[in-house]
């Protein structure tokens, strides 16, 4: 028999080898989060449009909740039987709530589902990317300005080519990732586009308000489109492009310090903790975590390649070869916040061999482009001053010389003017200085980039942040989060619970207020939560918002007071629970709850 929750339509069931073979629940259950928040929104919609009853909502809803703290403490059991994740939370809430949950799916196809799936997601990983990306620019910004006075050989075709501030080339990749980051920051533009609602392909015969969900969910924009919005991954691919020239870059960076790291160049000492030994060589100390970014960037490119390969060819609109898609971006996400995490801890460690470098420095005639400058400053043309430089150069190799070795004899053979002021334009240090135009190695402008860069990250404390959606310049407020407590009274006592996660004691029952719902709908829900109890019309007792009354993060409570039915039972955020005498509380309450209990107490007299 097919247990398939879409098995009308068949005789048998599905082959074992079949279901081995085109099941992704062993991956796609990394979405259970998002799959759950779309659900919620979906079903509140369904009952504000009473396509279903609000009763019906509320047990939906509720089953939900429960099977979302079942899969967070590895209590849900994943059967490839059902698929998909899709499939999975559905016979699950049926399992739990009855036939009233096949109501869920009203008005939506998993087409349209997992597309919703992929955008939360990517929403929510571009954001936590950015914000990986800021602690890596940070950590470069801080190498940068440790180290703003030494200076090493900068290359070009892998040659000694002019000196530069150590600095001014660990900014260079500042400015490489800072654009990675913004890449980021504007695909998020195109992620967030809400499809739910497209349904199959050809969108519902149902009344739906998809404006109303997409508020829910904080989409800024919903799908035109019903077939375009089930038959493309292109804000996908978008992302894995982003990955793909971050990796890039990082596996440049990742080479340059192989380079550098060197025995033949000994720039640089790579931190242990980074670093790996020989099961044959003993003095071998090998630069593995940045050879492994190098090749982990190949199959970051590869990724990119295989979901750009499975859809050239598909007709409109859904089909299965889509399901390909979310190993591909799964593992390029993995990789990609390894690369930023490996990174970001191991630049600061890293050691500089200025002995090493500044012996590099006096190799390849790295200021004869200075010298160059200086004939053409003499009053020489520019390509007749670097033809006579080339004879210098060719000149000192004969001799076995370096630019700053030749007296001021040797180089007036080759052209009368040069003076004595020549040996201030050929030393590596004030050549470096020199290069004061906008954008160059001086010292003055590097620090300046430093400092700019630094001074941006201060700012975001004070409120400068880009907008996560549309990469914009805007103000953020870190606004206070809203709460409720409950005070229920039993008998002349006062329940509270024992809570099972920081801060840890006793309070008021009670949590945050999710976005579209009411303070009385939370209340109810949390109290129902966390002690099993039904509360019917809570009443306001106050408000309280010092903004030091919850440890985590300045929160605002609004505090009720009810009666309650039922059998209480702790579970959520409760441990334990209990009713307290109000003059004979335990001795470790946290939050502002002894205060509010002391104000219910004179509350109570007056009644």
């Amino acid at each position: 028999m097919n247990g398939k929750l879409w098995a009308g339509r068949f005789n048998t069931g599905q082959d074992n080898l079949m279901e081995q073979f085109s099941e992704s629940i062993s991956y796609d259950k990394r979405l259970y989060k998002y799959d759950i928040l779309g659900s919620i929104a979906h079903v509140k919609m369904l009952a504000k449009q009473s396509i279903i009853l609000q009763e019906e909502a509320e047990k939906i809803i509720d089953g939900l909740r429960k099977i979302e703290r079942q899969i967070e403490a590895g209590e849900f059991e994943f059967n490839p039987q059902d698929e998909d994740i899709h499939m999975a939370i559905e016979r699950a809430l049926i399992n739990l709530i009855g036939k009233v949950g096949g109501k869920l799916h009203t008005a939506r196809s998993r087409n349209d589902q997992i597309a919703l799936d992929e955008r939360l997601f990517l929403r929510d990983i571009s954001i936590e990317i950015i914000d990986r990306l800021n602690g890596l620019l940070k950590n470069l910004a801080l190498f940068a300005k440790e180290h703003i006075d030494v200076i090493i050989p900068g290359f070009t075709h892998m040659q000694h080519a002019q000196p530069i501030l150590f600095s001014h080339y660990i900014m260079a990749f500042f400015e490489k990732f800072k654009r990675d980051k913004e890449r980021f920051l504007d695909t998020i533009k195109r992620i967030d586009v809400m499809p739910l609602g497209a349904g199959a392909l050809a969108g519902t015969i149902w009344p739906i308000d998809r404006h109303y969900t997409a508020g829910l969910l904080s989409f800024t924009q919903i799908s035109k489109n019903s077939i375009d919005a089930v038959s493309d991954r292109d804000f996908m691919i978008e992302f894995l492009n982003n990955c793909a020239i971050f990796s890039m870059h990082a596996s440049r960076l990742a080479e340059d310090f192989i380079i550098y790291s060197s025995s033949e160049f000994s720039f640089i000492e790579l931190p242990d903790e980074f670093s790996t030994g020989s099961s044959i060589m003993p003095q071998k100390k090998n630069p593995d975590s940045l050879e492994l970014i190098r090749g982990k960037t190949g199959r970051v490119y590869g990724n990119l390649f295989t979901l750009l390969t499975v859809m050239k060819g598909l007709p409109l609109s859904y089909n299965r070869d889509m399901q390909e898609d979310k190993e591909a971006l799964f593992d390029t996400i993995d990789n990609c916040l390894m690369i930023i995490d490996i990174l970001s801890k191991l630049i600061p460690k890293i050691k500089l061999n200025i002995d090493e470098i500044e012996k590099s420095l006096e190799k390849g005639f790295i200021t004869a482009t200075d010298l160059a400058d200086y004939l053409a400053f003499k009053g020489y043309a520019f390509r007749d001053a670097h033809k006579i430089v080339g004879s210098i150069v060719a000149y000192a190799i004969t001799k076995n010389k370096t630019l700053k070795e030749l007296t001021l004899e040797e180089y007036k053979q080759f052209a009368d003017q040069i003076e004595e002021d020549v040996y201030d334009y050929i030393d590596y240090r004030r050549s470096v200085d020199k290069r004061k135009s906008f954008g160059g190695t001086s010292r003055a402008n590097v620090l300046e980039q430093i400092e700019e860069a630094l001074k941006s990250f201060d700012e975001k404390s004070s409120h400068v942040d880009l907008c996560p959606r549309c990469s914009y310049p805007i103000k953020i407020y870190k606004n206070p989060s809203l709460t409720v407590d409950c005070i229920i009274e039993k008998d002349n006592k006062v329940l509270l619970i024992n809570r099972k996660n920081y801060p840890f004691g006793f309070a008021l029952p009670g949590g945050f207020v999710n976005y579209g719902e009411s303070v009385e709908q939370a209340v109810i829900r949390e109290v129902k939560e966390e002690t099993s109890l039904d509360i019917v019309e809570p009443k306001l007792f106050g408000v309280y918002s010092d903004p030091e009354r919850d440890p985590r993060s300045h929160t605002v409570s609004v505090v009720f007071y009810a009666k309650a039915s039922g059998t209480p039972k702790a579970s959520d955020d409760a441990e334990d629970l209990g009713f307290f005498d109000l003059d004979n509380l335990p001795e470790h309450i946290v939050f502002d709850h002894l205060k509010i209990l002391k104000d219910y107490y004179e509350f109570r007299k007056k009644i």
